[in-house]
């Protein structure tokens, strides 16, 4: 899910309303689409409903076992969804595999270039395939890049 001009939707999942409300803010200034979950299963529940945000941003609510259960869900349902973990320091859930972690505390900005980088990744993944497909289908004798 994106808005206007390739800007990320974000989902943000904080239990604590006054951060949620500073981070979200932080990134709307950074020019981000952001949507805001008190639980993680509010969250999960917008994606079963169609939804498909860039990022999940989430923090593990209790023990973290329920919220990773729910990130393994949500990937489920959209896979193309990049997933930040944000964990205090010191805490060690279970970390569902491909989850990007970022450990409390930090800056706006930080989360914010941090989820940009989440977002690029898969589309710089399928550009350095794409140059290596066409790098490896060249013809023999062929010099790789001759006709850029």
């Amino acid at each position: 899910m994106t808005h206007v001009a390739d800007i990320p939707t974000v989902f943000l999942v904080e239990h604590d309303l006054d951060l949620r409300g500073v981070v979200a803010e932080g990134l709307r200034v950074d020019g981000m689409n952001i949507v805001e979950f008190h639980r993680s299963a509010q969250a999960l529940a917008a994606i079963a409903e169609g939804a498909r945000p860039a990022v999940l941003v989430i923090a593990p609510e209790g023990d973290g076992l329920i919220t990773c259960k729910h990130i393994v869900q949500a990937k489920a349902m959209s896979p193309r969804t990049q997933i930040v973990l944000v964990l205090e320091p010191g805490g060690d859930p279970e970390i569902p595999p491909g989850s990007h972690v970022l450990v409390k505390p930090f800056k706006p900005s930080k989360l914010s270039r941090f989820i940009r980088l989440a977002v690029a990744k898969p589309a710089l993944r399928s550009t350095l395939q794409a140059s290596y497909r066409r790098a490896h289908s060249a013809p023999a004798g062929a010099t790789p890049g001759a006709n850029l």
